[in-house]
């Protein structure tokens, strides 16, 4: 049984839903699974994982500071461990200057 690690960053609750349904789908296969949010400013220290998945959305082209921050400061820690990375944008245009 592993020990996934799922940090998040979110603007409007895209992202921390997305972890939330990772979190149902990993645990119904058996391992187990912690969330962080990245705003608490977590430390990878505090917690026990075998892999790490960082959720993170995406504002005007660009993830919150937090997500940089976060990777910058664990990058040994995150090369030495499986881990993904995945981006939210929702953005609902048409083009045509109406509703969708």
């Amino acid at each position: 049984m592993a020990q996934v690690l799922i940090l998040y960053s979110t603007t409007d609750g895209h992202t921390v839903e997305i972890c939330n349904r990772l979190t149902s789908v990993i645990e119904e296969q058996g391992d187990s699974v912690q969330m962080a949010n990245l705003a608490d400013k977590p430390r990878l220290a505090d917690f026990e994982f075998d892999k790490i998945v960082i959720g993170a959305s995406i504002r005007y082209g660009k993830h919150q500071k937090a997500v940089y921050e976060f990777i910058r400061n664990n990058r040994e820690t995150l090369e030495q461990h499986p881990n993904a990375l995945f981006s939210v944008n929702v953005v609902a245009r048409n083009g045509m200057g109406g509703d969708l």
